[in-house]
């Protein structure tokens, strides 16, 4: 009777499971966050904007002329996300910066990847975590905004050349997630301490944002902006929601800049998230 070599094969799941296996670690991450008062508190923060829009909402539908003079139409969209960039910054620092870093602090991530799961699944189920808390408070509001205002001002807003402002709305907050989600596990998953992944992501969101404006006023060059994810990010929404001046750049230069910056991050995290760990 022959004897064949048994060598190690990972274990796969039920074919019924395997597009969904990244889903328990979203969930997983998901209700530690959302166990934390102070972080609710700053979810509720988030949606502070939300609330002083649907009154300027209202106040244009009681003084139609006050339309000619602040920014109507679609531009009010861009005008609220250019508020919610820096918060969503601040909740990615909280719920995000640490994802990646406290598996690597205690070995966690060893396990995840021992199980049926792959690199892949892990990245998607972590990043799962920030789409749904940045949606959370972009997408959501943005989108109850519009509805708001289809409700109190349809002759403002119910009208064909405004068609644009929901799917526009969807795409720029997903395009916002994305890049603010991959930066955060990147910068997450290159430190073992939640506090110092925290505390770089923030201070790299921050530090290029300076730099951007020391860079505006010394070259007094609109390309400064490419430095700063966050001036790019600004600058799309601009133009998207026409906010744009006439000193920016065309949407496709920043757009190329985050697209860059995203598959920056990925590489960081096929580098960084593995199997095997390596002592040297």
């Amino acid at each position: 009777m022959p004897i064949y070599e048994q060598t190690y094969r990972r274990y796969e799941a039920r074919q019924p499971l395997r597009g969904v296996r990244f889903w328990p670690i979203t969930r997983e991450a998901l209700r530690l966050l959302l166990a934390k008062r102070v972080f609710l508190a700053l979810l509720a923060l988030c949606w502070v904007p939300f609330l002083g829009f649907v009154i300027y909402v209202w106040a244009l539908t009681q003084f139609p002329e006050a339309g000619r003079m602040f920014p109507a139409g679609g531009a009010i969209f861009g005008r609220f996300f250019r508020f919610q960039i820096p918060l969503v910054l601040i909740l990615a620092t909280f719920g995000g910066a640490g994802l990646i870093a406290s598996d690597l602090r205690t070995g966690g991530i060893l396990v995840y990847l021992s199980r049926p799961l792959t690199r892949r699944d892990y990245v998607v189920g972590k990043l799962g975590v920030l789409l749904a808390l940045i949606l959370f408070v972009t997408l959501v509001p943005a989108l109850l905004l519009y509805a708001i205002a289809l409700g109190l001002a349809p002759k403002q807003f119910l009208q064909w050349n405004l068609v644009w402002v929901a799917p526009a709305v969807t795409a720029y907050a997903l395009a916002l997630a994305l890049v603010v989600g991959l930066l955060a596990l990147a910068v997450s998953s290159l430190s073992r301490s939640v506090r110092v992944a925290q505390f770089a992501f923030f201070g790299l969101i921050m530090g290029l944002e300076v730099f951007r404006g020391i860079l505006s006023v010394v070259l007094n060059r609109p390309e400064a902006v490419l430095v700063s994810p966050q001036g790019s990010l600004r600058m799309v929404g601009d133009a998207l929601f026409g906010l744009a001046s006439r000193n920016a750049l065309p949407w496709p230069v920043p757009s190329i800049a985050l697209v860059l910056l995203a598959l920056g991050c990925l590489a960081v995290l096929r580098a960084r998230v593995r199997a095997v760990e390596i002592v040297t």
